[in-house]
């Protein structure tokens, strides 16, 4: 099984030249996406990476800051969407309390009432707390507060199948 790690975007918040902070990793044929960035630009870096929507089944949003959370709302939109014509099995998206609530205001405001309906369904939030475990790719994750002084943010720790570690 081959591990890759992909970076789709770096920089602060306001950058102009590069797509916001996030990242996939590819544990065989799967792939598990921390944060999103700031918007639609999620899109262009997924085609860019060759990464299809249907492939990424488990997404971990780190805090709820625009440049970070803004374009879950796309990825929701998209799996939602494949989900309904049965294209995709469905999304797992890790986070704390805090941004579930946002991401759910965001779909509230932003989606559709069909692509709605597949919430809890089709795409699934599942909250952590400090030191909680989950499953992304194939992969044994630990998430962890990483008490930020400026807002609600966590982390976490991925075992690789070879041992090794990567810390997000």
């Amino acid at each position: 099984m081959s591990n890759k790690l992909i970076f789709l975007g770096t920089g602060n918040a306001l950058v102009t030249q590069c797509y916001n902070t996030c990242f996939a990793l590819k544990n065989g044929e799967e792939y598990f996406l921390t944060d999103a960035g700031g918007g639609n630009g999620i899109l262009a870096q997924l085609e860019k990476a060759n990464i299809s929507i249907s492939a990424i089944h488990t997404l971990f949003v780190t805090h709820g800051h625009t440049d970070h959370i803004l374009g879950v709302i796309w990825i929701i939109r998209l799996a939602a969407s494949l989900f309904i014509r049965g294209k995709h099995s469905g999304l797992t998206i890790y986070c704390h309390d805090e941004c579930e609530q946002k991401l759910r205001a965001f779909c509230q405001m932003t989606l559709t009432a069909k692509l709605q309906a597949v919430l809890d369904r089709g795409v699934k939030f599942v909250r952590l707390k400090d030191g909680g475990s989950f499953q992304a790719a194939g992969l044994s994750c630990i998430a962890f507060d990483i008490h930020s002084t400026k807002t609600k943010q966590f982390g976490y720790r991925a075992v690789l199948p070879d041992g090794q570690t990567l810390v997000c």
